[in-house]
């Protein structure tokens, strides 16, 4: 996992850092919301088709826990005083570019 870092750092390893989470892949389970117990199917169709259930409804808490995620991702990145002042960078070197290019005509 990349360290949040300092107010120095590179913004390409600030870049990094965000990015790591924007694709990180939860190890949580689910599982405590299984409906069904596989250990008491009849046979193995039965269980198959347990699991099969138990698949599809972990899926929803799967979804719920990414939202979260990529909320907490995306507000952080929004308030990062350095992503900020690289925007303001980047809009002032644009600013300067259609200024001068104004001046040339």
């Amino acid at each position: 996992m990349p360290a949040l870092g300092t107010p120095d750092d590179d913004i390409d390893e600030v870049r990094k850092f965000y990015k790591f989470w924007d694709y990180f892949k939860t190890w949580r389970e689910f599982s405590q919301y299984d409906e069904y117990d596989t250990e008491e199917a009849q046979d193995r169709y039965e269980k198959r088709w347990m699991e099969k259930q138990n698949r599809s409804g972990r899926k929803k808490y799967e979804k719920e826990e990414r939202k979260r995620l990529i909320k907490l991702t995306d507000r952080a990145y929004k308030l990062d005083p350095r992503i900020r002042a690289e925007e303001a960078r980047e809009a002032a070197a644009k600013e300067a570019g259609k200024k001068a290019k104004k001046e040339q005509k």
